[in-house]
């Protein structure tokens, strides 16, 4: 039996002592040579660390949220500036049109209705374009087109078409519906673009002989088409009615009568359509107390001007006398002027956002840098120091095991 000496007790212990605090500062440098941080938990650091860190990173979260919204703005500003872009040169090569073209021609006339045609299709495809699902010219209703077929408007709703100020939506929108009173044949047809409101849509109807009575009804979202919004008109004259009108729809035309089956008169038809979620224009917060209104709504009255005399620039290749193509095409020139100056001014700002988010895009970028550095002051360690550390310290523990081992060995028999 091997008898341990009682005076070597107090000598291992010391030694397991000392190498289980090598192996567990070993173990935390190898750690910090990995992932190159002093600690993984912030109860490692000393209290005013700890404190430091908490702050500096939710201030990096902060600014990299900036970052990411400015990156999403500015997606957006490209594609404006893109389609600002297109709509000018579309402006400017209409206007050159009407003003080399101010006197009817039967051989020519048909040529400018088929040009004016393809600039409507064009502004279409620019005012319907989308970033990531999001139609960017919608105003708040993202999910919806905001322009329909300008070509296939018809010239019945022209004129009211053009809307420089206020907040009715115009003709050739999306959320618009048109109404047309038919007088003494006691009809309303229905025209326009029907369905997809994000608010409800009211209109009011005058019937009955002059003065009349005004009634006013409400148009949902459920009206989808021309045809079935004329069916819902017709059920609420009916309703609102009394008992005294009845309505019938046909197609897009509504027929009102009275009790005895006579048509009614229809003094006047008109909608209301403010629709304000169809002029809320987009805004974003790139940096603590600084938000920036970026968004373009279809309705610009730029834009208004550019569809308006566009529309007038077809009506005139389609007329066939010289009259109402002179009068057609001056119209269609004046607006088209007015058109250009108006989208070169909402280009500047597009172009003026676009400085803006890259000077703030920069700014953030430089903050975050700087957060990081403070932050990588407290938390990195010197990779090339705990290298150095952990071979040292690996020969200091290989060292102790062998004395360790030594000792472990040492019994009375060695000195009989």
């Amino acid at each position: 039996m091997t008898i341990t000496a009682v005076s070597s007790l107090g000598l291992q212990n010391a030694l397991t002592s000392t190498l289980q605090s090598e192996q567990s500062t070993l173990t935390q440098l190898t750690a910090q040579l990995s992932s190159e941080q002093k600690y993984q938990d912030l109860t490692d650091y000393t209290p005013g660390d700890a404190r430091n860190l908490i702050n500096l990173q939710a201030t990096a979260t902060q600014r990299q949220a900036y970052v990411s919204v400015i990156t999403t703005v500015s997606n957006n500003l490209s594609v404006y500036d893109t389609t600002l872009t297109d709509l000018e040169t579309i402006a400017s090569q209409a206007q050159s049109l009407a003003n080399n073209n101010p006197t009817y021609s039967a051989q020519t006339a048909p040529n400018i209705a088929a040009q004016a045609t393809s600039f409507l299709n064009a502004v279409t495809v620019d005012l319907n374009q989308d970033v990531n699902g999001r139609y960017i010219y919608s105003g708040s209703r993202y999910t919806t087109a905001p322009v329909q077929d300008l070509a296939a408007l018809s010239t019945s709703t022209l004129s009211s078409s053009i809307v420089s100020d206020g907040q009715t939506v115009p003709s050739y929108d999306s959320s618009s519906l048109d109404l047309t009173a038919g007088g003494a044949a006691g009809t309303v047809t229905v025209s326009g673009s029907v369905g997809g409101y994000a608010t409800a849509q009211t209109a009011t109807i005058t019937l009955g002989a002059s003065p009349g009575t005004p009634y006013t009804f409400t148009l949902s979202s459920a009206d989808t088409t021309t045809s079935a919004a004329a069916s819902d008109l017709a059920a609420q004259i009916s309703a609102i009615g009394g008992g005294v009108y009845t309505a019938t729809a046909s197609g897009s035309t509504i027929t009102v009568t009275d009790a005895g089956g006579n048509p009614v008169n229809v003094g006047s038809a008109t909608t209301t359509t403010t629709a304000s979620d169809a002029y809320a224009t987009d805004q974003a917060t790139i940096d603590s107390g600084y938000t920036v209104n970026y968004g373009i709504t279809s309705n610009d009255p730029s834009f208004q001007k550019l569809i308006a005399g566009l529309r007038y620039m077809q009506a005139a290749g389609n007329a066939t006398d010289s009259a109402t193509y002179k009068a057609d095409m001056a119209q269609a020139s004046t607006l088209l002027t007015s058109a250009i100056s108006g989208l070169q001014a909402v280009h500047t700002n597009v172009a003026n956002n676009i400085n803006t988010m890259t000077t703030e895009k920069t700014s953030q970028n430089t903050a975050l840098s700087n957060l990081t550095d403070q932050v990588d002051n407290i938390q990195q360690v010197d990779v090339t120091q705990v290298s150095a550390e952990i071979t040292s310290l690996e020969t200091i523990l290989q060292a102790s095991y062998m004395v360790t081992g030594d000792i472990l060995k040492m019994s009375i028999v060695s000195y009989l």
